[in-house]
Order: C-alpha cells, then structure tokens, then sequence
C-alpha cells in the first residue's frame, strides 16, 4: 500500500523533472537565435530582450546579465500575483537564458549574412525555444510577466499590453540603430516567432469545430458518429426569428473531413444551418488523448 501510496508523487516529480528540462533547453535554443542571428546582424526585437540588445548595441553591456536585472523588479510582481509554479519555471528560463547568452554565446559561430535570413532564421529558432517553455508552463519573463499582470489587475487584453511593449521597443531600437529597415526586420522576428510559437504549443494541432443547426439530429448525428467515428452534442435551442424549436449540434472535426461532415449534413437535412469554425487545439477521444506533457 505504501509502494502505490508513493507512485503518484514519483510521477509527479518526474513530471517536474522532464519539464524543467524543457524550459532549460528552450530558453537555450532562444540564445542561440538571439545571439547567433539578431545580435550580429543588427536585428532588433521587442519586450526585455530587445532592450538589452539595444544596452549592447549602444554600451557592450552583456545581453544577459542585463536582461536578468531588467526581470528583476517584474518578477517581484510575478511571484506575488502569478503563483509559485509559475514564478519557479520563468526564473529558471531567464537563469539559463542569461548565462547561456553571456558564456556560450560568444563561442557560437556568429552570422554576418543577409539580414532577412537573419531575421527569419533567428524568429524560427527563437520561436522553438519560447513554445518549449511555453508549453509546460513558464515564460521567458519581460514582457510575457507584464501582460499576465495587466490582465489580471487591469483586464488588459494579454495582446494588447505585448504589441504595446514590442512597437515602443523596435521603434526605439530603429532610432538608435539609425534604420527604419531594422525595424521592418523587427517585426518580421515577432510575426515569426509568434507563429512558431503557436505551433510548437498547439502541436499543429489546429482542427474544425462544426455547429449545425437542424430538424433532423438524430439524422445528422448518427451519420457523423458512422462515418466518422466521432462524438456529437446535443444542446436544444429556439429560433428568435419564427419561435421554432431547434437542435443544435456540436461536433469537433478533423481538417480532412469537413468535406465528409458537409455531405452528411447536406444529405440527412438540405436544410441545416451549418458553421465551421477554427479551434487551436482538440483534446479527447478521437484526438489529443491527455493535455499532459
């Protein structure tokens, strides 16, 4: 009993384990971006670490130890409003983001190429380390930290407060670099990173979601439960505009059958309503089997 007793808590710390050791690897593949591609080409970015490159560009103040100071004050914040977990996963990303950054930085092969390769590159590998960390849970700090305060305080939409934060830092950074294309490159480093992001934390998992509207659902759905092998919601409703009773039916369904879930609809009510709509990620039978990592 002892032994069982003690299983769930091993699972968990091995849970911890496995996902630090994400956050350290994603906060050094974000270095590697950083310093191998932005900082010798003269790309800017936005949030903390695009102020430390502009302290460098300006100074040679060491990217790291300045972006660690930066944090320093947000994450006095962080911990009081954002939880323990949280505070724990962040500052360890931004502990080895900084001394990966200032010690293995300079020993990497610095790229002196075309700048917009820069940018690319250096937004994909940079996003691949944000979405590692992102994933299980941290941050990278800066910027990340701020938003999560202002939603909470303030409901500032999380977007908001980021895209505020990146156009003052890129447009600063284009002034001190004397380049209105550095900021251009700035932007492409953000809009590529982001999307990075949202694939390496969704997996690429990005599916439909189908709301029909109809007299015939048990028509409807047992089709789709046939067909595909999927389950279907029923949720009753009443149309405003003739006071008729309606169902409506809610089905989550995989990119390479809308066309399947059209037909069936079309063939057990011609005259069903039907929306589809994008949703990030699915979870459950059929799809993801656990939200886990």
């Amino acid at each position: 009993m002892g032994k069982n007793a003690a299983t769930p808590r091993s699972g968990v710390t091995l849970t911890l384990v496995w996902q630090c050791v994400v956050v350290v690897v994603g906060s050094c593949l974000y270095g590697v971006g950083l310093t191998v591609f932005l900082q010798p080409s003269g790309v800017p970015m936005g949030g903390v670490p695009g102020v430390s490159l502009v302290l460098d560009h300006l100074f040679g103040a060491p990217i790291g130890v300045v972006n660690f100071l930066l944090n320093v004050p947000l994450f006095v914040i962080g911990y009081r409003i954002l939880g323990r977990e949280f505070f724990f996963k962040t500052l360890l990303s931004l502990v080895a983001s900084s001394l990966f950054i200032d010690l293995c930085g300079p020993l990497l092969p610095a790229y002196t190429g075309d700048t917009l390769l820069a940018a690319l590159f250096g937004g994909v590998i940079m996003g691949v380390g944000f979405g590692m960390v992102f994933r299980v849970g941290g941050t990278t700090g800066g910027t990340d930290v701020l938003s999560k305060y202002f939603y909470l305080k303030r409901s500032v939409p999380l977007g908001t407060t980021s895209i505020v934060v990146n156009v003052i830092v890129i447009a600063g950074s284009a002034i001190v670099y004397h380049s209105l294309e550095s900021a251009m490159y700035g932007i492409i480093v953000t809009y590529v990173s982001g999307a990075v992001i949202d694939q390496v934390v969704y997996g690429g998992d990005k599916q439909k979601n189908a709301f029909i509207i109809t007299n015939h659902p048990q028509e409807v759905s047992e089709g789709i439960m046939k067909a595909l092998h999927h389950g279907v919601t029923a949720m009753q409703a009443k149309g405003m505009y003739t006071g008729a009773e309606k169902t409506v039916l809610v089905c989550a369904v995989r990119r390479n059958e809308v066309v399947r879930v059209k037909s069936i609809v079309a063939e057990a009510d011609p005259n069903a309503f039907m929306m589809l709509y994008d949703v990030s990620e699915v979870l459950g039978e059929g799809f993801k089997t656990s939200g886990k990592e």
